[in-house]
């Protein structure tokens, strides 16, 4: 037993003497069941009235723990915060009153016929979070009329808005709703009444639903809340729940760390460091009052890092944040910064206080070495016939503290992938916890012009809703378009739309309730350089040139647009190099572990920290995996025709630290066509017949290639990189050839039809209730726009026995890591080698987690060529498709 539990234990002991004889027990205390999932050892039921207090005392002492969370509830409502306090709690209180239903209370049927013999049979499927509500809806109780709004948020505290409906007859007998009816009275009596002002600001209900999330999982977890018999007066439990909540919030490590007294680059990087221009002008700004947005655009090398933790450590100062999360465009740029910040985080904290988390968020993050996490985790348990309702609290909790994805936005440091915090804002289960969270966390987000427009789309809106929860942001990137910028400086203004008057760069934009301020900035020593360019009419002249290259002694990558052109690549390249020039491979169509070991592969072969003789004739051939996630240098870089945003990313990764003497000066390779006027439909599509699907706007190509040839090369010294993205993106930009209109309408067709997605799927501000968004749909709304993707897992199918691709210390490791993302439309299901085969793999299934369906299993058998697993699957038409892997070339389709 925990020491808290324990300890309260013994508190119990105190309240002894208030026994009340069973006779004299309320019926709304004796007679209804509220938790009954007990521990070994534990009473066989919790009172419904008990675990109702239970919530509300975890909900006091959360906005003890965390006051801020109050004052800005109580700010934005406009109530005083004795009375925000109050409401808060009595919503808590009163968040299963729902479970008093007949409906409810008939799901542990034994237990109902112990409580209530002769209870009558319901009929009625609605979730107790509903029966809640339509109760609710049935009080006639002035007194109670000004807490409607946050009652329905309390309501949905299994993570959705409750739907709307009317009637109780079929699912609650009129002794139940009486029931239901003194205990409201008698919790009124104990917590108090709600005072007659009416609470301001709808958008606060989306916090106030987090946060009856986090008291509920708190409230339910027997860790902390032990199970007790029913013979104990409100009073005398409502003192023991306090006590136990405030040992609760205590162990869950929920308190906020002090900020630290001063940071700046020296306090960050242990030593003394010139500061860029952007690191300095950080270092200049005081406490800021917000909320607040800052918009940071500057080259790589900058150090928009540093200026960034610099910032939040000045708005945390300010009280504006306690701390922050960092959003990025994939797992491994995620990676790769939970590693940097793994070094300095703790630096924006008061030595003295209380020990601030790092948390990483994403998919993955169960096999990231360096992420370690000492959290519980739970079984998935159901009292059945709710759906995703129907999963118990206690659950819930296991499952929050087990998955970071959640515990990340209360933790004091937060790194993971900007779907996680999209996810706050789209029709997704505990979107509102996200929310309350993140609100008191600065958000960062990085790379924000990696972003396609659907997700574009997704980020305006978390920031709408960041700033109308008083959350300060900064955006950081390279390449923004002037409207973007305007955009994005539009949600925090006071106007409706921010020009952006300033064409310099780099450049930071400031924005808040005073409007924008825009400050330019020097350009960071070493970070703008004039790279020439060469054009290739052929992939094979550029390889040609690359081989030359490597056989002198350099290396080089070759950046495809797609999969199957990376293959083709690196088969002629391997084809062609001879004794001592080494080629490998690197895209996405890796499982997970033999991805994660060609990343740790590259980044020890092409990184910082590289030596020359690792180095020396080397080639990589790559996908868009190391266009901006990767710390790589390359003596020779060629790439394929990309827009002018992603080929200024991608060109990044040339001779990009300048610490290596002895190499040529950097020159841009480019595969792909001369930018002519008679450029025809198919201009791109000849060269690149794949690639055409990736980047579909040949018109956006041909400006890419226009401007490079009319400026030499990426003019970022002599110019800056808006004289580069305006002509290819701005609203005045360079026409291209009537050739390819029907391929620039056809691309900005679907940005559009991307971008309204995105609304539709998008919640609405107004306030927390089921119609902010799509609830309803039986689909879940995704973070991002594409093909649908399914998991499968990998497996060696030799000498009778099956084992995952991957090795690992734990099998279940080993699974994790032989997961692999193909096309959904391309498999149906995967075929077994044989019977034994078959029966192997669903025996294997048996042995996962059984709260999700388990992703199929591709069973591989040795092929004719030695490192080469052949297998196959079926698609949803019955057609069979032979398939490869090796771990030199991935996952292939054989013809």
């Amino acid at each position: 037993m925990p020491a808290s539990a324990s300890r309260c234990s013994k508190a119990w002991l105190w309240f002894m003497p208030l026994a009340i004889a069973e006779d004299r027990m309320p019926r709304y205390l004796a007679r209804y069941w509220g938790k009954a999932r007990p521990v070994e050892g534990a009473a066989p039921w919790h009172p419904l009235a008990y675990h109702s207090l239970d919530v509300a005392a975890a909900m006091g002492a959360l906005l003890d723990l965390r006051p801020r969370w109050l004052v800005a509830i109580a700010a934005a409502s406009d109530l005083p915060q004795p009375e925000a306090r109050r409401r808060l709690i009595l919503a808590a209180a009163l968040h299963d009153l729902g479970k008093f239903a007949e409906n409810f209370q008939q799901k542990v049927p034994a237990l109902q016929q112990e409580l209530m013999p002769g209870a009558f049979a319901a009929d009625d499927g609605r979730g107790h979070g509903e029966m809640g509500a339509v109760l609710w809806s049935e009080l006639n109780d002035r007194r109670f009329t000004v807490l409607r709004r946050w009652m329905a948020a309390s309501f949905a505290h299994h993570g959705a808005p409750v739907a709307e409906s009317a009637g109780t007859r079929n699912a609650i007998s009129s002794a139940a709703r009486a029931d239901a009816m003194a205990f409201i009275e008698a919790i009124a009596t104990l917590i108090g009444v709600p005072g007659e002002q009416r609470a301001g600001n709808l958008a606060e209900t989306w916090r106030v639903a987090g946060l009856m999330i986090l008291a509920d999982w708190i409230g339910s977890n027997q860790q902390w809340f032990a199970y007790e018999p029913s013979n104990h007066g409100l009073e005398a439990y409502w003192a023991l729940a306090q006590s136990r909540a405030k040992a609760a919030v205590s162990e869950a490590r929920l308190e906020e760390a002090a900020s630290a007294v001063h940071v700046d680059l020296t306090t960050l990087l242990g030593r003394d460091a010139l500061a860029s221009p952007l690191q300095a002008w950080a270092e200049g700004q005081g406490p800021a009052a917000g909320p607040l947005l800052y918009l940071i655009e500057d080259l790589t090398g900058s150090g928009k890092t540093e200026a960034a933790l610099i910032l939040a450590h000045r708005l945390m100062q300010a009280g504006m944040a306690e701390g922050l999360y960092w959003a990025l465009p994939s797992m491994a740029t995620a990676n790769g910064l939970h590693a940097r910040l793994d070094q300095v985080y703790r630096k924006l904290f008061a030595l003295d206080g209380a020990v601030p988390s790092l948390v990483l968020a994403h998919s993955a993050r169960d096999l990231n070495d360096g992420f370690q996490a000492s959290i519980g985790r739970g079984q998935i348990q159901s009292y059945g016939g709710e759906g995703a309702e129907a999963i118990s609290a206690e659950a819930a909790c296991a499952a929050f503290i087990a998955d970071d994805r959640r515990k990340t936005f209360l933790a004091q440091v937060g790194v993971g992938t900007l779907d996680q915090a999209l996810l706050a804002v789209l029709p997704s289960r505990h979107q509102s916890l996200r929310l309350a969270a993140l609100s008191r966390r600065v958000l960062v987000v990085d790379e924000a012009h990696s972003y396609d427009p659907y997700m574009a789309v997704g980020l305006e809106r978390l920031l709408k809703f960041h700033h109308a929860l008083g959350g300060s942001a900064i955006v950081l990137s390279a390449t923004l378009t002037l409207a973007q910028r305007e955009r994005l400086a539009a949600i925090y203004g006071t106007v409706q739309k921010a020009a952006a008057r300033s064409m310099a760069f780099p450049l930071v934009t400031q924005t808040g309730a005073t409007g924008p301020i825009e400050i330019p900035l020097d350009a960071a020593r070493g970070t703008r350089r004039d790279l020439p360019f060469r054009r290739f009419d052929s992939p094979e002249q550029a390889m040609t040139a690359l081989v030359e290259a490597a056989r002198g002694g350099a290396c080089g990558v070759y950046i495809r647009n797609t999969v199957k052109d990376a293959v083709a690549a690196f088969e002629h390249l391997r084809a062609a190099v001879g004794a001592g020039v080494t080629v490998e491979l690197f895209h996405a169509r890796f499982t997970l572990g033999d991805r994660m070991a060609r990343e740790s592969e590259a980044l020890a072969r092409f990184g910082r920290d590289s030596h020359p003789e690792e180095r020396r004739g080397r080639l990589l051939v790559a996908t868009q995996v190391v266009e901006q996630s990767l710390d790589l240098d390359f003596d020779y870089l060629v790439t394929d025709l990309c827009p002018m945003d992603l080929l200024i990313q991608r060109a990044g990764r040339l001779q990009r630290h300048g610490h290596r003497p002895s190499r040529p000066p950097p020159e841009l390779w480019i595969v792909g066509p001369d930018a002519t006027e008679d450029a025809g439909v198919d201009w791109y599509d000849v060269p690149f017949p794949y690639a055409r699907f990736v980047y579909p706007d040949a018109g956006q190509l041909w400006r890419t290639m226009r401007v490079l040839t009319d400026k030499g090369g990426l003019t970022l010294a002599s110019g800056s990189p808006r004289d580069l993205i305006e002509p290819v993106f701005g609203a005045k930009a360079v026409a291209h050839p009537p050739g390819l209109d029907d391929s620039a309408l056809r691309a900005e067709a679907k940005r559009q039809a991307e971008r309204a997605i995105g609304h539709l799927n998008v919640l609405k501000l107004d306030g927390f209730d089921r119609q902010a968004g799509a609830w309803d749909s039986d689909d879940k709304t995704p973070t991002r726009l594409g093909e649908e993707t399914r998991m499968l897992r990998l497996a060696r199918w030799a000498n009778g026995s099956l084992l995952p691709w991957c090795e690992a210390e734990t099998e279940g490791r080993a699974w994790r890591l032989s997961e692999i993302a193909v096309r959904a439309r391309r498999v149906a299901e995967t075929e077994a080698p044989d019977l034994a085969a078959a029966a192997a793999i669903k025996a294997a299934q048996q042995g996962w987690p059984g709260r999700f369906d388990p992703p199929p299993i591709l069973a591989l058998t040795p092929g004719a060529l030695p490192g080469v697993w052949e297998g196959a699957w079926k698609d949803a038409r019955g057609q069979r498709q032979a398939v490869r892997y090796s771990q030199a070339t991935g996952l292939e389709t054989m013809a």
